[in-house]
């Protein structure tokens, strides 16, 4: 025989006028077996709106749940928006005294009803529990999870936990999560089960939730956010899907050059040129169809600042677009720094094409990472490219050997002197020096080597000629040292 549930029986017995008895043996049996459960579990009881409607219904809880010894404080009692409907004033005295004796009470399946935010505020409600209907289609309907978000928001600004019903899949829970929802409650969770197996469920090597928590509710989010926003040190807005400003910081409206109640509700490309508005708006229209960012460089003519702007895509949490951020940083000192920058690296270049000398360097390893430009060699403007094109230029009886030299000079950290011969642009070969001296850290680590590369042409012609004269007879050696005094 198939599971009656709820929604048939419950009807059933209040049409009978079997809905006290039925209520009595709930209570008794779930108090009674409750009390074998490990930790402190609260015990959760739905009652029927008709029962509210009874002056004795306090009276008639208590003369059940006393005797069994299970404690007030962890006893909840659930009624439903319909209870709240007509008179309510027996309803209130009877939630008061439930309160009076630590029972708390809970507003349950919110929304579906017709109760007054007048008479939500007025009950002293310690939960409010949010239907499962609108749980169970936040993915699927915008409308629903704004009703969700919303009711989240009253319930934790009145001081209320608020939870959520009917949860079945891990993205509605993580949507919960997100949202700040304090409890979730469903079958994700735990489905209706014996006593026996909930008792194995709550032992502590079945792990569990922790009891703390670090609640924080929408509304005090929104005023943190509210201040971070304000007080951010970059200018930041938010626009709707239409890209109009709903909100805009200070630093924005400064830059935007208005006040900011003058700029939220205006499109963001409205003082912009025809064509440049055409552009914009494709642009942001793409950011938000890509659910992508884009960030460009603007500078203001009238003011001459230079900003990097950012765009983003802001979605909920489902991914469904409902918005964009604008960020912007000031970069004007930051560009005024480059140029400068720029300048004096076109200033050092200049004045090192200019210079007889060759500057490099290397890591401790030995191996070229750095060529100075030099006139005459090379045209090559890419560092990899310099240095590969002196390796060409160098004499092939050289270049193995300088290199043999150069690595086994390294281990003994001292400083490298060496000569070879290299090919001018003008196809003339060249003698030059190499010099090295190594550097090192505050730790006494080598960390770099820095070298300099010399013409030493005219120096060789002048020793070969030495070393000639020095092979020839005295005294003609003697007739050509005449010639030059």
């Amino acid at each position: 025989m198939p599971a009656i549930g709820p929604v048939d029986f419950i009807p059933a017995a209040e049409r009978y006028g079997l809905i006290g008895p039925l209520t009595r043996q709930i209570l008794r049996k779930g108090c009674t077996q409750a009390l074998q459960f490990p930790g402190e579990p609260i015990l959760a009881f739905n009652l029927s709106p008709l029962q509210f409607r009874d002056p004795d219904l306090f009276d008639f809880l208590m003369a059940i749940i006393e005797p069994t010894g299970f404690p007030l404080q962890r006893v909840h009692i659930e009624m439903t928006e319909s209870a709240l409907i007509g008179d309510d004033g027996v309803a209130l005295t009877t939630v008061e005294r439930f309160k009076s004796v630590g029972i708390g009470v809970a507003l349950d399946d919110f929304g579906t009803g017709f109760a007054s935010l007048t008479r939500l505020h007025a009950f002293p409600f310690e939960t409010i529990k949010i239907d499962a209907s609108f749980v169970q289609t936040m993915q699927t309907d915008p409308g629903s999870r704004k009703i969700v978000a919303s009711v989240i928001g009253l319930g934790q600004s009145l001081g209320m936990t608020v939870v959520a019903e009917g949860v079945e899949t891990e993205q509605q829970a993580t949507i919960l999560r997100r949202l700040g929802c304090d409890i979730a409650q469903g079958w994700l969770f735990g489905k209706p089960a014996p006593a026996a197996e909930i008792a194995r469920s709550l032992a502590p090597s079945a792990g569990g939730m922790p009891r703390t928590s670090t609640r924080v509710s929408p509304l005090q989010r929104f005023h943190q956010l509210e201040a971070l926003y304000k007080d951010a040190p970059i200018a930041l807005g938010f626009a709707d899907l239409d890209l109009r400003y709903v909100s805009v910081n200070d630093r924005l409206a400064q830059i935007l050059g208005r006040p900011a109640e003058d700029i939220v509700g205006h499109r963001l490309t409205e003082r912009l040129p025809a064509r440049h508005d055409v552009a914009m708006t494709r642009l942001l229209r793409r950011i938000i169809e890509k659910r992508s960012i884009t960030s460009r460089e603007f500078s203001h003519r009238a003011t001459g600042r230079a900003y990097h702007i950012s765009c983003q895509c802001v979605c909920d949490d489902v991914g469904d677009a409902i918005g964009l951020s604008i960020a912007a940083i000031d970069i004007t000192q930051r560009k005024a720094a480059q140029i400068a920058l720029k300048a004096d690296e076109e200033h050092f270049r200049r004045a090192v094409e200019l210079s007889p000398n060759v500057a490099w360097a290397a890591r401790p390893s030995g191996e070229v990472d750095y060529m100075s430009p030099a006139l005459g060699v090379g045209e090559a403007s890419g560092m990899a490219d310099r240095i590969a094109d002196w390796y060409a230029r160098m004499h092939e009886q050289d270049r193995v050997r300088v290199r043999q030299e150069w690595l086994a000079w390294l281990p003994s950290q001292q400083p490298f002197s060496t000569e070879f011969r290299i090919k001018w642009n003008d196809g003339e070969w060249r003698w030059v020096s190499s010099r090295a001296k190594p550097f090192f850290n505050s730790r006494g680590q080598l960390e770099r080597w820095y070298g300099v590369i010399s013409d030493i042409s005219e120096q060789k012609v002048l020793e070969a000629e030495v070393a000639r004269m020095a092979s020839l007879p005295q005294e003609r050696a003697t007739q050509i040292l005449k010639l030059f005094r």
